[in-house]
């Protein structure tokens, strides 16, 4: 038996949006969100991107 069943359509719709990348256009390394935000996901001499300094500011640090 599982203890943990599966969630209802009902209950997905209610979460909040996440902050996932839409669109991506490689040649660019341009990335768009779901949220609407855009920037660059390339990484220059170590430095954090765009894309995770913004993954940061939502989500916060990893635990």
């Amino acid at each position: 038996m599982n203890p943990n069943p599966p969630k209802s359509s009902a209950t997905l719709t209610e979460e909040p949006l996440k902050h996932v990348i839409d669109q991506y256009v490689h040649r660019l390394q341009q990335v768009t969100c779901v949220c609407g935000w855009q920037g660059s996901s390339a990484t220059h001499d170590g430095q954090t991107s765009e894309w995770t300094a913004h993954l940061l500011l939502v989500r916060g640090k990893r635990r």
